[in-house]
């Protein structure tokens, strides 16, 4: 599934915006990028997952510990969350938060210390509509940078305001930023709290302050930069800006379906599936040439039974049915009772439990019925039981029952 991520203005929405986008078919490899109007960005197809992606000078981190037994991922209950997350941010937040924009990082749990986005919504807001008015209505929203566990270091920003961001200080889930023009023992601080093999990631026009910060240095585009706000797990549409519950359901589907069939660490799951589908479909069309072959052979031997015994039939069409008929022939010839005839029938009727008491017997294409013998269900049973065990077959008929001889089934 293809990706389009689009990197939102710090400013207010305008008509003359500019917006950076990467387009990527895995989430691995960039197949295009720049920077475009809404109207001029590349199309990404039917299938393709739209990424709003905010940048990291217009979104705050806050850690809070949200209450126990709150249903965080319950879509009855997301009013109950906003307002539990406007009461714990209120005096940590410098605007009101009924103007913000607010999201749970994919990890939060309630009764734990969990991260909340913010932003200004009317300011994200008019981008989402500037990108949907123009044909890319965004599926997800995601962070450029987030808090996390793995160790990381970013240099970021323009010349004149570069900003320092890491993530996992300690070994620890978090996020820390401080403007590069901070007081250096702040810096050293920071810097100290993450293993000194760590790189600096930075983007060209850094190159130079990274490398006055001592440290390993990794130089970075801004498109690169974009492409891995697509590894971000959670989703930040949230609350009122929600995309509705079947949207992301289909975002995490494809997400899945995307991961397993190009992400190297499922290589190994992809070539056992794939293995075990092909063993699958040769053991199938196996079992079904034998099963073909036999159905084949059973044919031929019935038909090769017929013509030995009785060579007169000029075209063999039906081997059962022709056999039978040309059985009941002979007995008709030589004078031998046929299970079928009326006199067997009225001999094997004798085995049914009552049959004196019946009002008529009367033999007619050679089925003999039986009226006025009301049988209980269980005496019915029985009857067919012993009489299937002689070669008939007793069946109800209205109120009568019809007694004949089992015919053999033809061959396909």
């Amino acid at each position: 599934m293809s990706n389009l991520l689009i990197q939102l203005p710090a400013e207010y929405a305008s008509a003359g915006d500019e917006y950076s986008y990467v387009l990527s078919n895995d989430g691995l490899h960039i197949q295009r990028s720049g920077q475009a109007s809404a109207s001029l960005l590349p199309a990404a197809g039917r299938a393709a997952q739209v990424t709003a992606v905010i940048p990291a000078s217009r979104l705050s981190w806050h850690c809070v510990t949200l209450p126990p037994g709150l249903q965080l991922h319950n879509r009855r209950h997301q009013q109950r969350v906003r307002a539990v997350l406007d009461g714990l941010l209120e005096e940590k937040l410098l605007d009101d938060p009924a103007q913000l924009h607010l999201a749970l990082d994919d990890a939060a749990e309630a009764g734990q210390p969990s991260w909340v986005a913010a932003c200004d919504k009317a300011w994200l807001q008019a981008h989402l509509q500037a990108l949907e008015s123009a044909g890319h209505a965004a599926s997800r929203i995601a962070p450029l940078q987030w808090p996390s566990a793995t160790p990381q270091l970013w240099l970021s920003g323009d010349a004149s305001s570069a900003q320092l961001t890491a993530t996992g200080l300690e070994q620890k889930f978090s996020l820390a930023q401080l403007p590069l023009q901070a007081d250096a023992a702040l810096l050293q601080s920071l810097l100290s709290q993450l293993p000194p093999e760590i790189a600096l990631l930075t983007e060209p026009q850094h190159t130079r302050a990274a490398e006055a910060l001592q440290r390993p240095v990794s130089i970075y585009t801004p498109a690169q930069r974009l492409l891995a706000a697509s590894h971000y797990k959670g989703d930040l549409a949230q609350f009122a800006l929600d995309l509705g519950g079947n949207t992301r359901l289909r975002r995490r589907l494809l997400d899945a379906w995307n991961s397993f069939a190009k992400a190297p660490q499922w290589r190994a799951a992809r070539w056992a599936t794939g293995l075990a589908i092909v063993a699958q479909l040769v053991g199938l069309n196996a079992w079904a040439f034998k099963e073909n072959r036999s159905i084949t052979q059973r044919q031929q031997q019935a038909k090769q039974v017929l013509k030995d015994t009785f060579p007169q039939v000029p075209v063999v069409v039906d081997a059962p049915v022709q056999m039978q008929r040309e059985l009941d022939l002979l007995r008709s010839n030589s004078g031998a009772l046929s299970t079928s005839d009326a006199e067997a029938l009225l001999t094997a009727s004798a085995s049914i439990s009552g049959v004196q008491n019946a009002s008529a017997l009367q033999y007619q294409d050679k089925q003999l019925r039986i009226s006025g013998l009301k049988l209980a269900p269980e005496a019915l049973t029985d009857a067919q039981q012993s009489l299937q065990a002689i070669g008939y077959q007793l069946n109800p008929d209205g109120a009568d029952l019809l007694l004949s001889a089992k015919t053999s089934s033809s061959q396909p």
